[in-house]
């Protein structure tokens, strides 16, 4: 695996954390961390509690993602990797190579992942500085366009390498 994939995904990974917990700083004693369709609050938390799940699981989650998608296939049997052509591309003289990739790829992804989350958890400290705190949903939906056009473009990588020669 290369080298550039971790380093943005461990430069993205402190540059989030550092975003979510100065953020959060601004929340208020009780924090609106659930809404409705419309954007109106419908469920609260203190904001000790916000910030903790804020920070685990904008970080937790992408870290997850890297760990599965590095290790997990070396550890299963090559039946159990679900990629196209599976048989062609884990051939023991491919195996190496694809593996990596699948690493590497799965960095990127959780970089894609870890942009969009930091975004989301950005957009509930915002709703929580106006009164009633009311989410940006229109925000939401832009965030969620713009990583279904980031996965996309990703898996389309993922099926162009292997794809049969």
């Amino acid at each position: 695996m290369r080298i550039l994939p971790i380093l943005v995904f461990v430069g993205l990974l402190a540059a989030a954390g550092f975003v979510v917990a100065i953020e959060a700083t601004d929340l208020p004693d009780i924090v609106a961390v659930h809404f409705d369709a419309a954007g109106h609050a419908n469920g609260f938390a203190p904001r000790a509690a916000a910030r903790e799940f804020m920070l685990a699981f904008t970080l937790g989650t992408p870290l997850f993602v890297v760990l599965v998608t590095a290790l997990l296939p070396r550890a299963l049997p090559a039946s159990m990797v679900n990629i196209p052509n599976r048989d062609y591309w884990l051939a023991p003289e491919r195996s190496r190579e694809s593996l990596a990739y699948l690493g590497e790829h799965g960095v990127w992804f959780a970089c894609i992942l870890l942009v969009f989350l930091t975004a989301v958890a950005h957009l509930l400290v915002e709703a929580n500085l106006t009164q009633p705190p009311l989410f940006p949903t229109r925000l939401l939906i832009a965030a969620l366009l713009m990583l279904f056009a980031a996965i996309g473009a990703w898996a389309l990588g993922m099926f162009r390498r292997f794809a049969m020669p």
